[in-house]
């Protein structure tokens, strides 16, 4: 499986566009495998330049990376800018036209170099897709997924250190679909009923001209907003008004009625969708009508006889998450599935009850319909329903997987499985994991701290600076968390025996929402637990993001949002809300080796939000020196 570069075309009224995917599409090849049959995969690298002479030359990005300047305006006039359709890089030294911007420094000397990451695989850190790993045009890596997971929708993508964000924008992506026994047992819908959907978004370069001009090029363009500057400076993670499903700008899907199956991947770089189904067969847009902006509780503006106001609540049927199937099936809470940036979702829709209607799949998140410049167009997807009679036989079955719904109990030990007698797991091993708030300690990105528990020492040996305290410890006393790492390169502290029932706790102390990764093994959310935010700052009240802690204790904070069956479902990534305290609980068994955890926003990812972990066996792990007691408080 080689990473090419190629041409495709976008959309029908666009020119072509180079971009890289594996064997020259986007998605690259949907790989499907059997549950419990190993396979090896070679991944190669011909991502070369068309001038290389047939030399193994990297190529360049087949973009560029421009950064719009900090507004007077202040970071919303500088989003909206950088969410404006088009634009361009502006020639090196000049100041050019009003749709020109300056690219971001050290972007023109990136050079292809790959790894390729199974998102969702339990397979050995070898195979796992090490960012540092990475391999230059003309060189191979094979890699062993041995596939004793349940049926599930994975995907593989790049995950090359530090330029993660811009090898996946270029097109580096693709599925890998699990099948087992239990799946097939149930009929799914199949063949040209199943359809895998990588949704994202993108920008695309327009010739010069004025900033709100479009006359494009054919390229793509990565078009961030800048805050700060001088040593200050940062970027606000990369999003585009363009949605793009399949590599296609708003595509069509042709359907016969009946059930259709949606596998839904969310392969942006930062934005979070939600999506839902509209029956927009009677919809007539006025093109002087005014934007209606989507709403925090989903759909679009509050006149119900509005254009859009067709939206379908009860239209998506959720079976599955990212590492298998729920036990039972679930109509969409609300009406539509949230998916952060690498999360998937496996849904069912009817469409018998809908022939011969013209449906869309639209994103409610931060979107408008009929969207003027600087907004995102809420359109994901067309899709047309026929007329003809049904041939279908499958019915929705009542109940999917075998596999319970894990349950924590108030003495802290969980239910794995049907017995709540004997199954039962205490969990070995905690981490504490802090998301601190962007301007932390004067740092513009937002920040990713591995804890340590340091709830035993004398106060003045705890030090003023990355210590949060936390209400309701043990015996009544506060629970003491230092940072003891922040970059992806200082010391491995985590370390795991094979085998080990883990709980990771994430505390999102403010600041944007984060899908949080784990890679090597799925977990289910056990707790979640939520602080009300500070209306001015945004962040939790008591913490000091000057010296990056709480001062005094943050109280125990209460309910969050319910764990419904779709957030409760097996995952390997979760949008944690600023305020929460997310907690998952995974077995960490059939795979050793060093991995990697991360925010799978990119921007984010590549800039130290991402740290290692190491699974060994027992034996071993006792014998590593400094490490026997597992680096972490045990619970």
């Amino acid at each position: 499986m080689c990473a090419r570069p190629f041409r495709t075309r976008l959309h029908a009224d666009l020119p072509d566009t180079e971009i890289w995917g594996y064997e020259g599409s986007v998605p690259g090849p949907t790989i499907v495998v059997r549950s419990g049959h190993p396979v090896r995969i070679d991944w190669g690298n011909a991502l070369v330049s068309e001038d290389a002479g047939g030399s193994d030359e990297r190529a360049a990005l087949p973009y560029d990376v421009v950064r719009v300047p900090p507004q007077p305006g202040g970071v919303a006039d500088t989003v909206r800018i950088a969410t404006l359709p088009g634009g361009r890089m502006q020639a090196h030294g000049r100041h050019g036209p009003a749709n020109a911007y300056p690219m971001l420094e050290g972007t023109d000397q990136i050079r292809s170099a790959t790894v390729v990451h199974l998102h969702g695989s339990l397979t050995d850190g070898h195979n796992d897709g090490w960012a540092h790993n990475v391999a230059l045009p003309g060189r191979w890596t094979r890699c062993s997924y041995p596939n004793g997971q349940e049926s599930a929708t994975l995907w593989y993508h790049d995950h090359a250190m530090a330029v993660t964000r811009f090898s996946v924008f270029a097109g580096l992506a693709g599925f890998y679909l699990i099948r087992d026994d239990v799946e097939e047992s149930l009929h799914l819908p199949s063949g040209n009923r199943e359809l895998v959907l990588a949704i994202r978004d993108a920008n695309l370069e327009t010739e010069a001209g004025a900033a709100d001009s479009f006359v494009p090029t054919g390229r793509l363009l990565y078009k961030q907003a800048g805050i700060g500057t001088g040593d200050a400076a940062a970027e606000i993670p990369v999003t585009g008004p363009y949605t793009l499903v399949n590599g296609k700008i708003w595509p069509t899907h042709e359907a016969r009625p009946g059930w259709q199956r949606l596998r839904l991947l969310n392969a942006s770089n930062a934005r979070i969708l939600r999506l839902a189904l509209y029956d927009t067969t009677d919809e007539a847009i006025p093109a002087d009508s005014d934007p209606l902006p989507a709403r925090s509780d989903g759909g679009f503006g509050d006149d119900p006889t509005a254009f859009g106001m067709h939206r379908l609540p009860e239209a998506l049927v959720v079976i599955g998450t990212d590492a298998g199937l729920l036990p039972a099936p679930v109509v969409a809470p609300g009406g539509a599935v949230n998916l952060g940036p690498g999360e998937r979702m496996d849904v069912l829709v009817d469409l018998a009850p809908l022939a011969g209607r013209t449906l869309e799949l639209r994103n409610e998140s931060a979107t408008a319909l009929n969207p003027q410049p600087g907004q995102t167009d809420a359109t994901a997807m067309q899709i047309r329903v026929g007329s003809g009679p049904v041939d279908d036989p499958f019915t929705l079955p009542e109940s999917l997987s075998p596999n319970p719904r894990w349950k924590l109990l108030p003495d802290n030990r969980v239910v794995v499985g049907p017995d709540p007698d004997h199954d039962v797991v205490t969990p070995e091993q905690q981490v504490w994991l802090v998301v601190a708030p962007p301007g932390t300690e004067g740092n513009g990105h937002p920040q990713l701290w591995e804890m340590a528990d340091v709830s035993d020492l004398p106060p003045d040996q705890v030090g003023a600076n990355d210590v949060i305290r936390l209400s309701g410890g043990k015996g009544g006393k506060p629970m003491v968390l230092r940072a003891a790492a922040k970059l992806f390169d200082d010391t491995v502290n985590v370390m795991i025996a094979d085998g080990a029932w883990v709980r990771w706790n994430v505390v999102h102390l403010g600041g944007p929402a984060h899908p949080m990764h784990i890679h090597m093994t799925s977990f289910q959310m056990i707790e979640r637990l939520a602080w009300k935010l500070d209306q001015k700052t945004g962040n939790v009240p008591g913490f000091d993001p000057a010296t990056g802690s709480t001062p005094s204790p943050l109280p125990v904070p209460g309910a969050g949002p319910a764990i419904d069956p779709v957030t409760g479902g097996t995952k390997d990534t979760w949008v944690v809300q600023p305020g929460e305290v997310v907690s998952v609980l995974g077995r960490f068994g059939g795979a050793t080796g060093e991995f990697m955890y991360h925010c799978h926003i990119l921007d984010h990812e590549d800039h130290t939000m991402m740290r290692p972990f190491v699974v060994l066996p027992r034996d071993i792990l006792a014998m590593h020196d400094g490490h026997g007691s597992g680096g972490h408080d045990h619970g």
